[in-house]
């Protein structure tokens, strides 16, 4: 099984919907969606805004729609900023300031750390994994550990690649529980530009079992090849 997350075209957070420079990336990766759709079983999109309308220019011209999943939106978590002194988005913390906490470098422990430890930021957390999770479970998938077990009928996976428009740090995510890298690591140290292209494919060499490996991380050579900057929206924060 293969997914690709999408994140949105660069985004006008105030009005959650995207720029004309977003609305660009969306044309480029409209193109490259109508390349791969021969290949893709469906389409999911975040609620938000941003997301929808860049699925909208994607799919529109193929006369396609995306499913609506309501836990894919953003990561929703938020805490007190050390530096800042008030509560806001729980993944944006200064490097000085979030790399004192060693707790915050381990699957098991960064939810316990005073920057994490509440019910926001758990719940944040939970809400994209387990939807996830259940998304997975009616391709076949059932997590168990840290490993997803499968029974094919005839031994062999099923080789569908599904497609999900949404944002960066829900993308982030994905990617820390179906690894178990700490999320504040990835959240931190990895950047997906907008409408970068996030890959996961299934490892299943063992019968019964399902390894998700990341083959491509934000890649944007559908805007490099229309000579389309690329965004530093999210990269840099006050």
């Amino acid at each position: 099984m293969k997914i690709i997350l999408i994140r949105h075209g660069d985004p006008d957070y105030a009005k959650d919907f995207l720029t004309e420079k977003g609305e660009r990336e969306a044309a480029c990766l409209a193109k490259w969606i109508k390349k791969k759709d021969p290949e893709v079983f469906r389409y999911y999109v975040s609620p938000l805004g941003r997301a929808r309308e860049t699925a909208r220019v994607c799919l529109e011209p193929l006369g396609k729609e995306a499913t609506v999943l309501p836990w894919i939106e953003e990561y929703t978590g938020r805490t007190m900023n050390p530096r800042k002194g008030y509560v806001r988005h729980a993944w944006d913390f200064y490097p000085g300031d979030w790399t004192k906490d060693e707790t915050l470098f381990h699957e098991d422990t960064w939810l316990q750390s005073p920057l994490y430890d509440n019910d926001s930021c758990r719940d944040g957390f939970r809400v994209i994994t387990e939807g996830f999770d259940a998304l997975l479970s009616e391709y076949g998938y059932q997590r168990e550990g840290h490993i997803y077990r499968t029974d094919w009928k005839d031994g062999q996976p099923e080789e569908k690649t599904i497609v999900i428009f949404c944002h960066m740090i829900a993308t982030l995510s994905i990617i820390a529980h179906l690894t178990g890298i700490a999320a504040p690591l990835l959240w931190h140290g990895f950047f997906c530009a907008p409408t970068g292209l996030t890959v996961v494919e299934t490892e299943e060499r063992d019968p019964g079992t399902a390894w998700f490996r990341v083959r491509a991380l934000g890649e944007v050579a559908h805007l490099l090849t229309e000579g389309e900057p690329i965004s530093n929206s999210g990269f840099k924060k006050s």
